[in-house]
């Protein structure tokens, strides 16, 4: 004899119930997803906020120069121990990275390794970015350290504008300009990323097709399940912190995370799109003090 599947009342409620109650819960899953997001948003722009605020207090010592270790090249390392202490910038003149320049801000303006972390990146697999620890073979104190350890770039989380090249950052910039923000999407680990296609980031931002922003931006602030970032805080000169959602943000639509291929008169396009960086070569860099090109 086979047995009834037809559903019975109580199985009929039980159903109902649960409609009902996943109605309910389901708008304050999704208002605490968002608050989660807004909270990360501005815990980042904290931390950027006050990075800016560090970097005045050390162009203040500095004659309006914002951080920059050594005048070598642009590295992806250090050409010496980030816990060598008979270091002098004077004299150096070997490979020298932007993560070690943001470590002067440890060393000269008490800032904390902590506020180098986006909380948005923070815990992600694909990034695995974490706070410095500080520790060394030696014990040295942190302002004692020239950088982040051997693998600078898992504890920083921010790209901030090319010292290294013609265009260094200072006090002098337009209020406008972009000196910092979350990582440009060309580089993961310090590694530069070659440019993707179709819903894959990173993208050159072009503005003949709109959906290229979403693969423009860093990924530090990724959407689950997404290819793509909801954008990125920036800090500009004038010291305020915003969430963007393009990165076309700069002085007259600059993009802050690529460089123009001209130094005068660029297209709107060499502008808000600009050119992806290859290397660390010289040909990568910012061609006009209007030009932001944050990186790592």
């Amino acid at each position: 004899m086979e047995k009834n599947s037809d559903l019975t009342l109580i199985d009929l409620a039980v159903i109902v119930c649960l409609m009902v109650l996943g109605i309910l819960v389901a708008p304050v899953v999704f208002q605490n997803l968002d608050l989660f997001r807004r909270h990360g948003r501005v815990v980042c722009g904290t931390n950027l906020k006050g990075l800016g605020n560090a970097c005045v207090v050390y162009a203040n010592d500095y004659d309006d120069e914002y951080p920059r270790l050594g005048y070598g090249y642009w590295a992806r390392e250090l050409g010496f121990r980030f816990d060598d202490i008979t270091y002098r910038a004077s004299s150096h003149e070997g490979a020298s990275t932007i993560s070690s320049s943001l470590y002067m801000l440890v060393r000269e303006a008490d800032v904390s390794p902590k506020s180098f972390i986006c909380p948005g990146a923070e815990g992600c697999k694909r990034k695995d970015w974490e706070q410095f620890d500080g520790k060394n073979k030696n014990g040295y104190d942190l302002v004692q350290l020239w950088d982040f350890g051997l693998d600078p770039y898992r504890h920083v989380s921010y790209a901030y504008h090319n010292p290294y090249g013609k265009h260094p950052p200072s006090k002098s910039l337009s209020p406008a300009f972009a000196i910092a923000a979350d990582m440009n999407p060309w580089f993961d680990h310090g590694d530069i990323q070659q440019s993707q296609t179709g819903k894959a980031a990173p993208q050159v931002m072009r503005l003949d097709d709109p959906t290229t922003w979403k693969y423009s931006n860093s990924l530090n602030h990724e959407l689950k399940r997404k290819r793509y970032s909801q954008g990125q805080c920036v800090l500009f000169a004038d010291g305020h912190t915003s969430f963007e959602t393009q990165p076309n943000v700069g002085v007259n639509d600059d993009n802050i995370y690529t460089f123009w291929s001209v130094e005068k008169n660029p297209t709107e396009q060499e502008r808000q799109g600009g050119t992806a960086p290859t290397s660390r070569g010289l040909e990568n860099d910012a061609q006009s003090k209007d030009d932001s090109f944050l990186a790592i």
